[in-house]
C-alpha cells in the first residue's frame, strides 16, 4: 500500500482574522505602496524626466540689460547678482557679457546667478562740463562711462560753483578706466578775508582755520601758562571777526610750560 499523503491546515480564528490579521495585512500593503511611490518620485522620475521639481535650466541672459535679466531669472525662480563690469567692444553698456552658472546649467530655484555687465568700449570721450555745477557734471560723466577722481576749487572770474576745467581736458579721447577731476570756481577772489576765532585751539587746528580762511600763520610766540594745556592759542594779531589783506599773516602765541 502507498503511504498516504500528509496535509497542513492553518486554522485562524474569525476573531483574530478580521481584528489582527486583515488589518496587518492592509498595514503592510499601504506602508509598502507609499515606499514604493517614495523611491519612483524622488529617484526614479527625476531619472526619466530628466530634472528635479526644485530644479531649474539657468536661461541665457547674453546681452540682455541689467534689469531684463533680473526679471527674466525671477521668471524661473532664480536671482540675480553683479559679480563685475568689464570693458567690452561688442557688448553694449549694461549688457551681459557672462553668467555663472552657465546657459542650460540645473541649478536649485532660488540661487543666485552672477552676471558680468559691459562698460561698452575702454576709449571715451571727456564730455564738456564746463560751467555746470558740481552734481550736473559728475551725472555727465557718468552718463559718459567715466568717474570723477578729485575735486579742486579755486578763485575765478566764473560763476561761483562752476565747473572751469576738467582734467583731462574736454573732447580727450582716453581710457575710461581713467578718472577725470574736476577744477571747480570759487568765484572771484576777494581782496579781504575774515579773522576766524583760533583762540582755546590746538596748533593744528588754529593752522587749519587760518588757511581755510585764506590766510597763513606767521609769527608763533611762545608763552608761559601753567593753567593752560601746552600748545594751546592764547591770542591772535588780528581779532576774531576782522577784515584782514586775503593772503596776509597772522601772528599766533601758544602756551608753553618752562
Amino acid at each position: 500500500m502507498g503511504k498516504k499523503s500528509s496535509s497542513y491546515v492553518i486554522s485562524i480564528p474569525k476573531k483574530t482574522f478580521w481584528l489582527t490579521f486583515l488589518p496587518l495585512c492592509v498595514l503592510l500593503f499601504t506602508v509598502g505602496g507609499l515606499a514604493g511611490f517614495f523611491v519612483v518620485d524622488r529617484f526614479v522620475m527625476p531619472k526619466v524626466v530628466g530634472v528635479q521639481r526644485d530644479m531649474v535650466a539657468t536661461p541665457n541672459l547674453a546681452g540682455m540689460d541689467r534689469e531684463a535679466a533680473r526679471n527674466k531669472l525671477f521668471g524661473v525662480g532664480l536671482l540675480t547678482e553683479e559679480r563685475g563690469r568689464e570693458f567690452n567692444e561688442e557688448v553694449a553698456e549694461g549688457a551681459v557679457i557672462s553668467q555663472f552658472p552657465e546657459p542650460g546649467e540645473m541649478v536649485k530655484k532660488g540661487r543666485k546667478i552672477a552676471v558680468t555687465l559691459s562698460r561698452g568700449p575702454e576709449a571715451g570721450t571727456v564730455p564738456v562740463v564746463r560751467g555746470m555745477n558740481e552734481g550736473r557734471a559728475r551725472n555727465e560723466m557718468r552718463r559718459a562711462g567715466f568717474s570723477v577722481g578729485s575735486v579742486r576749487r579755486t578763485w575765478s572770474n566764473q560763476t561761483l560753483d562752476a565747473v572751469i576745467e576738467t582734467f583731462p581736458p574736454a573732447g580727450t579721447i582716453t581710457s575710461r578706466a581713467m578718472n577725470v577731476d574736476l577744477i571747480i570756481s570759487r568765484g572771484p577772489k576777494p581782496t579781504h578775508a575774515v579773522m576766524p576765532n583760533i583762540i582755546g585751539e590746538s596748533l593744528s587746528e588754529a593752522r587749519s582755520k587760518v588757511e581755510a580762511a585764506g590766510l597763513k600763520v606767521g609769527k608763533v610766540d611762545y608763552k608761559n601758562n601753567p593753567s593752560v594745556v601746552p600748545g594751546t592759542v592764547l591770542s591772535q594779531s588780528a581779532a576774531p571777526g576782522a577784515k584782514v589783506p586775503l593772503e596776509s599773516s597772522v601772528d599766533i602765541t601758544i602756551s608753553a610750560i618752562r
